[in-house]
């Protein structure tokens, strides 16, 4: 991707984020069938066909037992055994739900993380989703250009602003400019302003 309005801004103060990280889905668990008690197996993670980490696993009744390999910073590598909780929920048309305990606040989840020694939920770690990461100065440029694509004229904010398409209301054509002008305007504004605490 490029062009104006694309990638990320001026991210300072970013958290680490989700993504970054390797995560136990439980649903992903279940819809591979990997989530049956007695199961024993093993999950692997990579990035670009490179392996970046692995654990051990074993489905009990009322619990998921990992064991893997962690080293702190500039440490050795030691031996972890984790147990994490389970408990079900009823759904609204028949079956259940299965959820993880955070071994640290209880909390009931569907994803852990390692993002430490231990598996545990994004707000123990405080983690971000990318999503959230992304500046408010961005997600009104990518509003601006949407606006501009769905008038049938281009997505650059620096081109002619689309004429009325033939068949739209006059109302809603100016409602669109008007919105599109503000956000342009206000994520200018908030860049400029993004340069200047920077500095």
């Amino acid at each position: 991707m490029g062009g104006q309005g694309s990638g990320s801004w001026y991210r300072w103060n970013s958290k680490t984020t989700t993504e970054s990280q390797h995560g136990i889905d439980i649903r992903w668990l279940k819809k591979h069938g990997y989530f049956r008690s007695g199961t024993i197996g093993s999950l692997s993670w990579s990035c670009r066909g490179e392996q970046t980490g692995s654990i051990r696993y074993r489905i009990e009744a009322d619990r998921m037992i990992l064991d893997y390999r962690h080293r702190p910073h500039g440490g050795e590598w030691e031996e972890v055994e984790q147990k994490i909780s389970l408990s079900r929920t009823p759904c609204n048309y028949g079956g259940h739900r299965t959820w993880f305990h955070c071994p640290r606040c209880c909390k009931r989840v569907e994803v852990l993380y390692g993002a430490g020694k231990y598996f545990l939920c994004r707000h123990c770690y405080r983690l971000t989703y990318e999503s959230q990461q992304e500046k408010t100065p961005s997600r009104l440029l990518i509003k601006v250009q949407k606006i501009r694509k769905r008038l049938g004229g281009s997505a650059a904010t620096g081109d002619l602003f689309p004429q009325k398409p033939k068949g739209m209301h006059w109302k809603t054509y100016i409602g669109l400019r008007n919105e599109a002008e503000q956000a342009e305007r206000l994520a200018w504004a908030m860049v400029g302003q993004g340069f200047e605490n920077f500095r």
